[in-house]
């Protein structure tokens, strides 16, 4: 049995980025993804400016870059300008990659196809029964985390989004946010073009609207939309959005297994980023003071405040959404609102 000072799960951006402040440490660190290649995942594929500069601006592995958005509900629309570029696409493997080589020659054990199938209070049990101790484990593995399944933690709030990967088109040359309370009730459709492929999109809580429900509706906008998805690639995953706590111990959630994504935009890679961050920070240093979770905390409760508005507005849904087309004409409130957002 093999003891490392730190040991994480999941090779995500956060358990990457966790990994890479660490190497800059003498401490033991072994980083685990389940799956054969780290990168690749189920995702629109966007980050925001503050994500971008986060990661030092690797204009290298940015495909697009978007200065403003257009909201749309049939019949309507409306553009908002940001007066700077503040999304851009990016490839999940081509991500993973590229922090993947920002560990080559440092102490970091990077070990891809294993399984994390138990944990107790001192080790690990992979699935092929290895037992690995640690001093330190951190849960970076997603919204179905089996880390934070360990610490017995509730999932509720919890999202899903799916989307067609369809070829690029000159139709797609804009990103488009579609509102219509009766087929997305609080959330949102997507139009999200990448350089070779074009995410079309939408998310729901299972909560408030079965799985099966958000499928057809998903599929009648597209219908309405004649965007052909035949040729199209269908995908769906989870986004957690039920934080419940990051810090229990000697065990640590950052990204989705915490519970950090917006419930409201569904952004995870930034969060997952810094939390990343502030943990490893936290395990070189017990008086660090996790600034990065509490602003991405501060902009989750702003976020889901506006959520709970949308979504308890019931017959007056559209009238917000109205509201929020009409107020955003003005491009000091759409710069406002964008900033807000990203």
């Amino acid at each position: 049995m093999k003891k490392y000072d730190v040991v994480i799960v999941g090779a995500g951006p956060g358990g990457l980025r966790c990994a890479e402040v660490l190497s800059e440490s003498g401490k033991s660190v072994l980083l685990l993804e389940k799956n054969s290649e780290i990168g690749p995942k189920v995702c629109a594929g966007g980050i925001t400016r503050k994500c971008f500069e986060f990661l030092g601006k690797p204009n290298d592995i940015i495909g697009r870059s978007f200065d403003d958005i257009i909201f749309k509900k049939f019949g309507a629309q409306t553009r908002l300008d940001s007066g700077e570029k503040f999304v851009h696409t990016v490839k999940r493997d081509v991500l993973g990659k590229w922090q993947l080589k920002r560990l080559q020659g440092s102490s970091v054990e990077v070990r891809t196809g294993v399984e994390v199938k138990k944990i107790s209070d001192e080790c690990i049990i992979t699935g092929e029964n290895e037992r690995i101790e640690y001093e330190y484990l951190v849960g970076a593995d997603g919204s179905s985390s089996i880390v934070r399944k360990y610490l017995g933690l509730k999932t509720i709030f919890i999202g899903l989004a799916f989307h067609y990967i369809i070829p690029a088109n000159k139709r797609f040359e804009n990103i488009e946010i579609f509102f219509d309370s009766k087929l997305f009730y609080s959330w949102y459709s997507w139009i999200f073009p990448h350089d070779d492929y074009v995410s079309v999109g939408f998310g729901c809580f299972p909560k408030t609207m079965t799985v099966k429900k958000a499928k057809k509706n998903l599929d009648d906008w597209l219908e309405k939309m004649k965007i052909d998805v035949a040729e199209g690639e269908f995908e769906a995953h989870m986004i957690n959005c039920d934080y419940r706590g990051f810090h229990f111990g000697n065990v640590f959630l950052i990204g989705d297994a915490a519970g950090f994504a917006s419930g409201f935009t569904g952004e995870g890679i930034y969060q997952a980023l810094v939390s990343g961050d502030d943990v490893a920070r936290i395990i070189l240093d017990k008086k660090h003071k996790p600034r990065l979770i509490k602003e991405i905390l501060l902009e989750r409760r702003i976020h889901h405040a506006m959520l709970l508005v949308v979504m308890i507005s019931g017959i007056f849904r559209d009238t917000i959404f109205s509201l929020i087309m009409w107020s955003t004409k003005n491009k000091y409130v759409a710069r406002f609102l964008l900033s807000v957002l990203t």
